[in-house]
């Protein structure tokens, strides 16, 4: 390249319509990827490419293979023509210009001045490297035609003693089915029932006489208790039986938790006629006569024959169906319940347990020294419910994989569960469990505080920082496994996946490599810089600032403080202007952090301006007021979600799904089909669902790695838009399932059953999945009901309450059952009314139309978790309404947000509530601050 010579260029471009030879392209107006772009666009055989990145003109040279005609205006770049021989001119010199000229091999014309390009001082460029798919993934496509995967078996379901210990415990003897029976629980061994004895028919024309009573004087009670079960014998208000009408166990990897009894009213009512007619007198005196043939076994030393005969005590009035009236049969095994479930129970004072007690205290003392291991668990777990006692019992005796089944079928805490089943060397499915109901942390706490288990603690705490990874929570993965030297190599890596993620999250990175791997930090030089720098964007570094505050003592080193004292100034700056949100504490943590004299002798005695008060957006007195004035994008969402760092995910159906960044700018696509979106909470891991007729077709995104990984099709009738990283909740196939959608990592398999509950009475017709409750209406033969499940700590069953389903076929379904008779109408002032009965209080308020005066309005309403969205529509514009319901006299509208007409959506995420139409245009509304942002995806 040589110097500008000549004399001043008059018209140093092109104009109109010319025979172009090349293109300039230069890197002050294009950045390296455009000018890629258009290298490809008008890249043809022959042509050649140079870049060049030094001297006074910098930028890509483009010559084509043969002259075309184009216009000047359109070209996309500076046109390049020739001139006699003498080379590719960026404008149309005179031969006075041209006089005094070096031969060159192309003139460009900067500041006026002709200005040579040599392309020896180029460095070639191979287009073709741009289009190349060697960095593209590349996914087989889903057969249609093969056949729908199956809901896998149980793999983590309680056993009964009598499985574990096989013929070692007799069969269960006709008589005791007929008792059952007699006491209307039907129990069902899966052994078949005889021909009803005498007993049996007498004891069914009590009960009969007894319902008939009940139906003909209602005031005795309402309606009968279904009896169905799978128990023992009766108790003193203990479980001993399976409630009737329960759902069926798991189908899937592990069982359901257990459901609340109800006690049966018709024996309520009976007692109370009983104890009317004088008829309870003549039961008690018959159940006494049982009693104290119970202890006079027990007196006599026939221990296995009392036990046969003994009623269980200590148990929780929880699972008592009601009273009993007759009297228990003899067992003819001493098996254990697989299940803590229900049976009616005999009334008997303080006296008579205590007695019952101190015997089969003895019993079981007796039984223990005899070495008759599995009498004495049947003492401790079914008639003293001393269920953690047998189970710590079991383990003292080398049966640790026995204590694992029960504890699964008593439905112990998780965290008992996981230990037992890490002591019985059954990992796999102790960490279904622990994925479950993520209960690393508190069975590794059990684990690592008891004596040789060390392996099995370094076991979970792998599997621990496994599922954390999946779930996008990088560096709480690194954190679990790092007491782990074995583990660091992993942990480093997890690490470097955190660094390449959105720019907080890799502000964190930073933090914690500078804490576990100080030696490391010198390579980071410049990612510091860019942090630290005043004018660089503040969120970050306020991530950053966060991350030091929390610094321990015991973790502080040099390379923290290097951070800390180059970040301060700047955060403090921050502070100074409301750039950030840090509290006084947290930067004088950073300061002593720092530990520099220098720095402490520079920084002024600060005083940290008041922040001012957070405004949760459902508390707000004064509604919050938004106009979105945007012009539609150029790409329609099928469904979106906000992310961290100001970033958006959306989908697009077959075209995919696409990251944006607060501006609109796509950052990065995703090739696979997604129709909708389930995000983690992280928001680092998202599934993209794609409808392919009866089926979905499920992919796991990695938003920090860029990785897709498909986990195949399921019949999905119902899901839930969000998941915690692994567990996800769906209806598939009538059942309600919580799925591992995890990555399948080594040697697992996508889509593992966590749990699943089904023959809940019906088909599900609706289903509603909020944080920590999900409702489902089931549409029975007989009624219609909503079951009610809460998620958090543990997956259990809350409620099932039949409800009426209004005519339209669509009710709302409301954790609380609080919220009806949901009305939007117009008022007499020309606007319209939403109104709605909450806790059986009227609740309304007037809503003012997007367009006054033009009448009667269309209107949408969307069921949020603690209010509504109702939309009222316009001919031009909508006006979205955010009602808050509480405990508030009237409804009250929160904020009052401005739309172009659009078909709006929303989505509620753990800290904020997203709007967006499919024009795409979107909002982000932050729960806790009612901060507002708005972005056109372009």
């Amino acid at each position: 390249m040589s110097d500008a010579h000549g004399a001043q260029v008059r018209y140093p471009v092109w104009r109109g319509r010319q025979a172009v030879a090349g293109l300039w392209l230069p890197a002050d107006w294009l950045d390296a990827r455009q000018r890629g772009e258009r290298l490809l666009h008008w890249w043809a055989p022959g042509c050649r490419a140079w870049r060049f990145d030094r001297g006074p003109a910098r930028g890509d040279l483009l010559r084509f293979e043969a002259e075309r005609a184009l216009h000047c205006d359109d070209a996309g770049g500076t046109p390049l023509c020739r001139i006699g021989a003498h080379g590719l001119y960026a404008g149309p010199l005179t031969a006075a210009e041209r006089e005094g000229l070096a031969p060159a091999d192309v003139r460009l014309v900067l500041g006026g001045q002709s200005l040579a390009l040599d392309l020896a001082d180029g460095e070639a460029l191979d287009p073709s490297l741009a289009i190349e798919l060697d960095d593209y993934a590349l996914h087989d496509t889903f057969v249609c035609d093969r056949a729908l995967p199956k809901l896998q078996p149980d793999k983590i379901a309680g056993k009964a003693v009598r499985e574990l210990l096989g013929d070692r415990i007799a069969p269960p003897s006709e008589e005791r089915q007929r008792f059952l029976r007699a006491l209307g629980r039907n129990r069902d061994d899966g052994d078949g029932a005889g021909k009803p004895g005498w007993l049996e028919r007498a004891t069914g024309a009590r009960d009969g006489a007894a319902a008939w009573l009940l139906r003909r004087f209602p005031g005795l009670g309402v309606g009968f208790g279904g009896g169905g079960g799978d128990g023992g014998a009766d108790g003193f208000g203990s479980s001993a039986g399976a409630a009737g009408a329960t759902p069926s166990g798991s189908a899937g990897g592990i069982a359901q938790r257990r459901n609340t009894v109800l006690p049966q009213r018709w024996r309520a009512a009976l007692a109370r006629m009983a104890a009317a007619s004088g008829a309870a007198r003549l039961i008690g005196l018959r159940q006494g006569a049982y009693l104290r043939r119970l202890l006079e076994q027990f007196d006599h030393g026939d221990t296995l024959e009392a036990l046969r005969h003994a009623l269980p005590i200590d148990g929780d009035d929880a699972g008592s169906l009601g009273q009993s009236f007759g009297t228990p049969g003899r067992r003819d095994d001493l098996s254990l319940s697989a299940q803590r479930s229900a049976g009616a129970s005999i009334g008997a004072g303080h006296d008579i347990r205590e007695l019952l007690r101190q015997r089969y205290r003895r019993a079981f003392e007796r039984l223990d020294a005899a070495g008759k291991i599995d009498e004495a668990v049947f003492v401790l777990a079914e008639l003293l419910n001393a269920r953690q006692e047998a189970l710590d019992y079991l383990v003292k005796h080398g049966r640790a994989a026995q204590a694992a089944e029960l504890a699964l079928g008593w439905d112990m805490p998780a965290d008992a569960i996981i230990r037992l089943l890490m002591l019985a060397g059954d990992a796999e499915r102790a960490t279904l469990v622990a994925r479950r109901d993520n209960a690393f942390a508190t069975a590794l706490a059990l684990l690592e505080g008891a004596a040789g288990h060390r392996a099995h603690a370094l076991s979970l705490r792998r599997e621990w920082g496994r599922a954390l990874a999946a779930q996008g929570r990088w560096l709480d993965a690194v954190e679990a496994v790092w007491p782990d030297p074995q583990s660091r190599e992993q942990a480093a890596r997890w690490l470097q996946t955190a660094e390449a993620g959105g720019a907080e999250l890799s502000a964190r990175a930073l933090v914690r490599r500078a804490a576990l791997l100080p030696d490391t930090l010198q390579h980071y030089a410049g990612r510091v810089a860019e942090l630290t720098d005043p004018d660089a964007p503040a969120a970050p570094r306020e991530a950053l600032g966060v991350a030091l505050a929390t610094i321990a003592h015991a973790q502080r080193n040099q390379a923290l403080a290097r951070i800390a004292a180059r970040a301060l100034p700047a955060l403090a700056a921050d502070r100074a202007g409301g750039a950030n949100a840090l509290e006084r504490a947290q930067l004088d943590r950073i300061r002593a952090l720092a530990a520099d004299p220098w720095l402490d002798a520079d920084l002024p005695a600060w005083g940290v301006p008041p922040t001012p008060p957070a405004l949760p957006l459902w508390e707000r007195r004064a509604a919050l007021e938004a106009n979105l004035q945007a012009d539609p994008g150029l790409q329609a969402p099928l469904d979106l979600a906000a992310l961290g760092d100001g970033r958006w995910l959306a989908a697009f159906g077959e075209a995919g799904a696409a990251m944006f960044d607060a501006a609109g700018r796509c950052l990065k696509r995703y090739a696979a089909p997604a129709h909708r979106l389930v995000i983690g909470d992280s928001g680092e891991v998202a599934l993209a669902l794609a409808r392919r007729e009866s089926v979905w077709r499920i992919a796991r995104l990695d938003l920090t790695a860029h990785r897709i990984e498909d986990l195949g099709a399921l019949p999905l009738q119902f899901f839930a838009d969000r998941f915690d990283g692994v567990a996800w909740a769906a209806v598939a196939g009538q059942r309600i399932v919580a799925f591992d959608a995890g990555p399948a990592g080594e040697g697992g398999r996508p889509l593992q059953v966590l749990w699943s509950v089904g023959d809940l009475g019906g088909d599900i017709v609706q289903a509603r999945f909020l944080r920590h409750d999900e409702l489902f209406l089931v549409a029975g033969r007989g009624a219609t009901t909503v079951w009610h499940y809460r998620t958090h700590p543990s997956r259990a069953l809350v409620s099932r309450d039949p409800v009426e389903v209004p005519a339209h076929g669509w009710m709302l379904l409301d954790p609380h059952n609080s919220v009806d008779d949901v009305v939007i109408a117009a008022n007499e002032d020309g606007g319209m009314r939403f109104s709605f009965r909450f806790s059986g209080r009227n609740c309304a308020i007037d809503l003012e139309p997007p367009e006054p005066g033009s009448g009667e309005c269309e209107s949408s309403l969307i069921p949020l978790a603690r209010g509504f969205l109702v939309v009222l529509h316009g001919a031009y514009r909508m006006r979205a309404y955010l009602i808050r319901r509480g405990n508030d006299e009237a409804a009250r509208c929160v904020a009052r947000i401005d739309w172009p007409q659009a078909r709006l959506r929303a989505r509620e995420q753990a800290d904020r509530l997203v709007l967006f139409d499919d024009e795409g245009r979107a909002m982000s509304i932050a729960l806790e601050t009612s901060q507002v942002r708005s972005v056109q995806l372009r």
